[in-house]
């Protein structure tokens, strides 16, 4: 609203004895003064918002990893999920970013070399899966740890719960998806896979390092309840014999015909349970198959999203290949590991198996 004062004037020089010439002339200098207020009140608040969102966005990302959307090579496969995985290509290009930890999951095997000292990924740390991510309970080797376990082997190789953390291996993302599970069981934010593995790092011309790298000691701590969802226990695999889930054998087709008996009591599969081994899920260079050839892959034995699926193998290792390709890659839902898988369920006298 304009405001008008009208102010008598004495005249000292004669030319300005009209009030409504003054009245005007303090109009006009008002109107002045008004927009020249609104037009600095427009540029404070401007720059305030500018200030409010730069601290909003350092704040969102001062603790989160490097964004994918600047890997083509993933996005070209058409994956549902393209930020569980990475090309090698990114990771060489992004492999300095902060908040990124590389962690190089091949396993320890008792009197063979350390493969992570012959050579790995440069500032990649070694954490062996079939240590940190498999452990006997209850009699059954190869079940997930408890969670205090697998924060006493983050803690003390310095891994954070807000790093973007990319795992791999040497054998197609094999225990690099039995750790990402592992992971995923307990609520990790941001975990990935490299699609490929070291090999292919090393076919594309990428350095290796052959020094150890450390970071410091953290204090690293799941937070809230595992998902239980992403995990189905002996009974519930039992009954879906006469249900509607489907069970997927990860297996060779020896073992799931029971002529490999992995040393297992009984061999065979379970009744009803389809084959797709996990090695097909691969392509040659040990990366993923785009997202198109994976479901017509599955689709062939009848495996489509919406079903409710289990996937096994023999300790639940090839079984977390499948479950990440089919879960995280294709976006189907409802996909759990049965964790006991056949170590469990063909050394016991009460299970069905079928042979053929």
């Amino acid at each position: 609203m304009k405001h008008t004062t009208t102010v008598p004037v004495l005249s000292v020089c004669g030319m300005c004895n009209k009030r409504g010439t003054v009245n005007q002339s303090f109009n006009n200098q008002g109107e002045n003064k008004l927009n020249k207020l609104k037009g600095i009140t427009k540029i404070l608040i401007a720059a305030g918002i500018s200030v409010a969102v730069f601290a909003l966005l350092a704040c969102s990302t001062s603790d989160s990893g490097p964004s994918t959307s600047d890997d083509s090579a993933v996005a070209a496969k058409g994956y549902k999920n393209p930020d569980r995985i990475v090309s090698v290509a990114w990771l060489n290009k992004h492999i300095n970013d902060e908040n990124l930890v590389i962690v190089d999951v091949r396993s320890l095997t008792e009197g063979e070399p350390v493969k992570y000292n012959e050579g790995h990924i440069p500032g990649a740390i070694n954490i062996p899966a079939n240590t940190t991510f498999q452990q006997t309970v209850d009699g059954v080797k190869g079940m997930l740890p408890s969670a205090a376990h697998i924060e006493g082997v983050l803690s003390d190789h310095g891994v954070k719960a807000t790093d973007t953390i990319i795992f791999y291996d040497d054998i197609k993302s094999l225990w690099a998806s039995r750790a990402l599970w592992g992971m995923d069981v307990y609520g990790h934010k941001d975990s990935k896979l490299l699609d490929g593995d070291i090999n292919l790092w090393i076919a594309k011309g990428y350095a290796t390092s052959q020094e150890t790298a450390t970071l410091a000691k953290s204090n690293y701590k799941f937070s809230g309840s595992p998902n239980t969802e992403l995990i189905v226990d002996l009974d519930t695999v039992a009954k879906s014999i006469e249900g509607k889930a489907e069970v997927l054998d990860t297996r060779s087709s020896d073992e799931y015909v029971g002529k490999n008996l992995r040393g297992n009591a009984r061999g065979g599969h379970i009744p009803g349970s389809v084959l797709v081994e996990w090695k097909q899920n691969a392509a040659e260079d040990g990366s993923f198959l785009p997202a198109k050839d994976l479901k017509d892959l599955y689709a062939s034995v009848n495996i489509v999203s919406g079903d409710e699926i289990y996937t096994l193998c023999q300790t639940a290792v090839r079984a977390t290949h499948s479950w990440f390709v089919l879960s995280e890659l294709l976006g189907y839902p409802n996909i759990s590991v049965y964790d006991g898988s056949a170590i469990e369920y063909a050394n016991r006298e009460d299970t069905a198996l079928e042979i053929r």
